[in-house]
Order: C-alpha cells, then structure tokens, then sequence
C-alpha cells in the first residue's frame, strides 16, 4: 500500500524526499549548464544544494553585471601588486584616514589590505552561520515547489524558466549577511571594510554581531561617513543590503588622479 504525505502544502507519495531530490537536481543541473564557466566552477565548489541554490539565485539576480563584478583569481590579485590601481586605492584610503584622524584626534582607520579572493569567499561562504540557515530554508521551499505536480519537467524550455523565476523570487530568511562567492566588491579592489582603532585596539570592526554597539551607538557610522564625504577620491556608502556601515565601495572618476595627504597638515 503506498503512503501518502503532505510535504510544503503538496500532497506526495512515501519515498517522496528521494523524489524530490531527484526533481531538484535535475533542474539544477540544467540551470547549472546555461552559467559560464567561471561561474559554474565557484557553484561546484560550493558545498551543500542549498548553499548551491543560494548562489545561484544571487547569480540569476545579477546576470547583467556578473562579467564586471566577477571577483579575481589569486593569479590576477598577483598580477595586481604595485599597480597603478592599487596604489590609486592606496591614497585614497590615505585621504579618507586623514580627515578622519583631524577630527577625532586619538583614533585612526585601518583597512586590510588584502584583496578577497574567489577561493577566500567560498570558504566563507561554505560556513557563514547566516547562509546556511538561509540554504536551509531555500532548499526545502525549492524542493516541495519542484514536486508540485503542475510544475514543469526539468530540462524542458519551461522547466527551466519557471526554475529560475523561483530561485529568483525566493525570499531568503535570514538574509545572508555576505555576499555570494565571485559578487563582493572586495575581490577585485573596488570595496574596502573601514576599522576604527585607538592605538592597537580596535573599537569598531566589521562585525555584524556588534553593529549597534560598535557603530550606531558611539557614532562612528556618522564619523566615518563625514570623512569618507570630507576626503572625496570615490568612495560611496555605506553598503545598505546587507546593512555595513564599515563597508564602502571604490568607483573614484575615470582618469583622476590624486596624491597622498599628509596627516596633521
């Protein structure tokens, strides 16, 4: 006799998880097929379906901008030391400490200096606490609407367009508080985290967990945002989703140029 179950609001049969998981893979597979292949290589390295699906909504929802956003490889952050653009950076982080140390004299900025790479993100990405209860809720949602019978066969024309307006359309709760891996702004030198330090302690950092505390609370959201404004070399921010009052992002003007502050002028 068979069984039957209600899973997600869809009547199945026993032995439905299997099923579903069969449906699912098969409509990723053919989604996963259609991205380039840098873009299919970061999905292969990223571990769990959920976490899969994860990016690849991220990656759908960006497809007009993936080629100019896609992070470097460490061959190409290599390539980029002592470059013109890094020493471009170099001084507008200089410009932007400098106002900020003239006006609250005692406390200074610190930017790590290095640049986040594909690799880094993945594996940032593969144990992020807020990605994998959002994966966790992705794929189960995906995996009942997938076993609907009125949703299209995997590998058909349909079945692929309605498998990307549903990643596209899931809501994810929580909201991951990272971007996907190859999406961050900090993989190719166009993003950097501001940290508030008083001499070798830092009292505001890029930390979710502490965000209120750290930033809202003390002021140094505003602080920061009034040197970035005061400095003027092309930063803009801060980032709003997710929410990162540390984080701004690196599009200064094409061809301008401009030299190193010196502090205490």
């Amino acid at each position: 006799m068979i069984r039957a179950v209600l899973a997600g609001g869809v009547l199945l049969c026993a032995g439905a998880p299997a099923l579903a998981d069969d449906l699912l893979e098969r409509h990723f597979a053919a989604l996963h097929a259609d991205f380039d292949a840098p873009v299919a290589a970061a999905l292969d390295a990223i571990d769990g379906t959920g976490r899969r699906l994860l990016a690849a909504r991220a990656y759908l929802r960006s497809s007009a901008h993936l080629a100019e956003r896609w992070s470097w490889t460490e061959a190409q952050i290599e390539a980029c030391e002592g470059s013109p653009e890094q020493a471009h950076l170099d001084a507008a982080i200089a410009r932007v400490r400098c106002e900020f140390e003239a006006a609250n004299p005692g406390y200074t900025l610190f930017v790590n200096p290095a640049i986040r790479s594909l690799d880094v993100q993945i594996e940032h990405w593969n144990h992020n606490d807020s990605v994998t209860r959002a994966a966790e809720g992705m794929l189960g949602d995906v995996s009942a609407a997938v076993a609907a019978a009125t949703f299209p066969k995997a590998g058909t024309p349909a079945g692929k367009t309605a498998f990307q307006r549903l990643l596209v359309g899931h809501e994810p709760q929580p909201k991951p508080t990272i971007a996907a891996p190859g999406l961050s702004l900090h993989g190719r030198m166009q993003a950097v985290d501001f940290q508030v330090k008083t001499g070798e302690r830092i009292v505001a950092g890029p930390e979710v967990a502490s965000l209120d505390e750290s930033w809202e609370a003390t002021g140094w959201k505003l602080k920061l945002q009034a040197a970035v404004e005061s400095a003027d070399v092309g930063f803009s921010g801060p980032l709003q989703d997710p929410y990162e009052p540390w984080h701004y992002d690196f599009q200064p003007e094409p061809d301008r140029a401009f030299a190193v502050a010196a502090c205490g002028r």
